[in-house]
């Protein structure tokens, strides 16, 4: 005690205005006077309210048991309050969690003549702003029996609460975890026979496939087409690296992997910068330091980087069947992009809503888990149809996912651009680059006209996200720079481009210049004093680092296959790049759900916060979702391929029947 009386007046030295007599101590005997508060309401508390129910008087009997029950050490009681959250260690530190002991609250079972007792988890946010101390809310966890509703607990929590000044900020139905009976619904009941029945086709496929083989004898189409084994080999077959100018373009799998990692890592980072730590100020100078900054925010801009692809890959096979064919079948242009992302997204989505629920339990569970689900309920139909960034962009069913909308969107715009550029050629190419300066326009004046800031310490205002990051406007500018490169790429397929060393130079010092710029720039703009410059400087940087750091990787990808790259072409190459790159789509799907139900959803501590953590948790998330994204893969992604050639095939056959006379 007398080291606790130590600490209490060297904290009141410290913040200058903390009351010696009170924050600590008080905060030292929370969690036992609000046993002995609970155990006392049974007979004081107003029965006669119309919200209390007839389980409320069973709850009460039960506190008061459980607390008489501590008073005699009865070895439930202990354990019970043993699991409670008592003052958090390091408080002053920033460390304002103490969540108690979530799993052995969980395991309390006892019974008595009031009923069998087990254990309920519940979560407090408590408004301590009366301590004087300068803290946020505290996050306190306590253990009571099962049978109190959350609406009951909150209202004895805020009476106790009130009486020192304090009060209970959060909702805990969403922060209370208790036995209960649970019921299917008929959205999850037919999600378990839907995938259970695809399952067992994709087993059974697999197996015809292993008999024809057996036997010598070619495999129809449809059991190679969802065949496990059929699939997994073309997942996992690699080629050998080209040593002449290619058509497959090697390095672009290296990019395209990456790029997917990258995302990977920027959404780490968000979590671990989000979640409750034991130490918040070691994780904030991590999060405003350079490496925190270049590793977390440069993520984002791998977004991009698949808008570049994406633009350069679709005028390059464009352009290819116009030049073979001299025409262009779009409604089968664009059945074939719908039918190659769809059946992953949609699966995803319907797992989602049917199984989320499901996974477990832990703090956050039920408040992570019920936005995607209310959310996809909402807005699925505007997510297959890709509108979502426009239509629901309060409501996104898995937010991450606008990039799906403003792709397929650019995709289906597409003709609109391609078949001028291949009949008229660079004639057209200004009026591309004009399209791309408008976007870009657009995003330097939506910034300057709501004022936003990029700053991390002060908002950026309502509707940023919504006016500026994901709707298709703001965001084609590099697509269309992507389309121009493909067209450049196209018309230069049939020979190889030999840079000068002084070229080779200049172009590797634009692009170097350009990584150490945005990477300076970030790091000012996002945590410098943002009051040293004007609101100009935030809209130059948001309306330009990506089309920079799109030229950068354009230059990247023309040297290395015009054989120029060196050692960059030799690691983008790699062939172990190749089925990370297949895997990429469904990486994108999955990575998030597998971070919640891996991560997030089942929190029961605070997380210790380091960057070899970090490091940790990107090898573990990318490991475990390319293995999760391997059976989507070979499930929702390959058994479609080419699906749309058999449609079009069959109506082009049936088209041509000759029409009989009727009888």
């Amino acid at each position: 005690m007398r080291l606790l009386e130590v600490f209490l007046l060297a904290s009141v030295a410290f913040f200058g205005s903390v009351n010696a007599e009170v924050p600590l101590v008080l905060l030292q005997s929370l969690s036992r006077d609000f046993v002995t508060f609970l155990g006392q309401q049974g007979g004081s508390w107003n029965l006669t309210d119309s919200t209390f129910r007839s389980q409320d008087l069973t709850c009460l009997n039960q506190l008061n048991h459980f607390a008489e029950s501590l008073t005699n050490v009865e070895p439930w009681a202990v354990q019970m309050y043993d699991s409670w959250g008592k003052v958090p260690s390091g408080l002053l530190f920033g460390n304002t969690y103490e969540f108690g002991n979530f799993d052995q609250c969980r395991r309390i079972e006892h019974t008595n003549y009031f009923g069998s007792i087990d254990g309920q988890h519940c979560t407090l946010i408590v408004d301590v702003r009366a301590l004087q101390l300068p803290i946020p809310p505290i996050w306190y966890g306590i253990c009571i029996p099962g049978s109190c509703r959350p609406q009951l607990l909150r209202q004895l929590s805020n009476t106790f609460f009130l009486t020192r000044n304090m009060g209970v900020l959060n909702d805990l139905d969403a922060f209370c975890y208790r036995n209960e009976e649970k019921q299917y619904s008929a959205t999850t009941i037919a999600a378990i026979v839907l995938f259970s029945c695809y399952g067992a086709l994709l087993v059974a496929a697999t197996i015809a496939d292993f008999a024809f083989l057996s036997m010598e004898s070619s495999v129809p189409d449809y059991v190679k087409r969802f065949s496990i084994y059929t699939n997994l080999l073309k997942i996992f077959h690699t080629t050998p690296r080209s040593t002449s100018k290619s058509e497959t373009m090697d390095c672009v799998n290296g990019v395209r992997a990456l790029s997917m990692s990258w995302i990977i890592v920027n959404h780490i980072h968000d979590t671990a910068l989000g979640i409750p730590a034991f130490n918040p100020i070691p994780r904030m100078e991590y999060r405003n330091s350079y490496f925190g900054i270049l590793f977390h925010r440069l993520g984002g801009k791998a977004v991009d980087i698949f808008l570049l692809l994406s633009g350069m890959l679709v005028a390059i096979k464009v352009l290819r069947e116009l030049d073979a064919t001299r025409k262009l079948n779009v409604p089968k242009m664009w059945l074939h992009r719908y039918i190659r992302i769809t059946p992953a997204y949609a699966a995803l989505i319907f797992f989602a809503i049917a199984f989320i629920n499901e996974f477990g339990e832990g703090i956050l569970y039920k408040t992570v888990s019920i936005e995607p689900v209310e959310a996809c309920q909402k807005s699925w139909w505007a997510a297959l149809l890709y509108i979502q960034n426009y239509s629901h962009h309060k409501e996104m069913c898995f937010p991450y996912t606008w990039y799906l909308s403003v792709d397929m969107q650019l995709y289906f715009l597409s003709p609109l651009i391609l078949i001028p550029l291949w009949k008229y050629g660079r004639k057209f190419a200004p009026v591309i680059g004009l399209l791309a300066l408008l976007s870009i326009s657009c995003v330097f004046a939506t910034m300057l006209v709501n004022e936003y800031r990029l700053t991390l310490f002060q908002p950026m205002g309502d509707g940023f996200a919504r006016k500026t990051y994901h709707p298709t406007h703001t965001r084609m500018s590099v697509w269309l720079f992507g389309v121009l490169f493909g067209y450049y790429l196209h018309k230069t397929k049939s020979s190889t481009i030999r840079l000068s060393k002084r070229t080779l130079l200049v172009g590797w010092t634009f692009t170097l210049v350009i990584l150490l710029l945005t990477g300076y720039s970030l790091k000012q703009v996002y945590v410098g004093d943002y009051t040293q410059f004007s609101g100009v400087v935030d809209a130059f940087y948001e309306a330009l680092h990506r089309c920079f750091w799109a030229f950068a990787v354009m230059w990247t990808i023309f040297v290395c296959i015009n054989g120029q790259g060196g050692v960059v072409n030799q690691f983008l190459g790699w062939s172990f790049w190749q089925p990370l790159a297949k895997l990429s789509y469904s990486m994108y799907l999955l990575h998030i759900l597998v971070q919640l139900a891996t991560v997030t959803m089942t929190l029961k501590q605070p997380i210790y916060f380091s960057t070899v953590n970090i490091f940790y948790t990107f090898f573990g998330l990318t490991g475990l979702t390319a293995v999760m994204s391997t059976a989507w893969c070979f499930a929702f992604e390959y058994p479609f391929f080419g699906l749309e050639n058999y449609i079009f095939r069959k109506k082009s056959a049936e088209s041509a029947k000759p029409i009989l006379p009727s009888s």
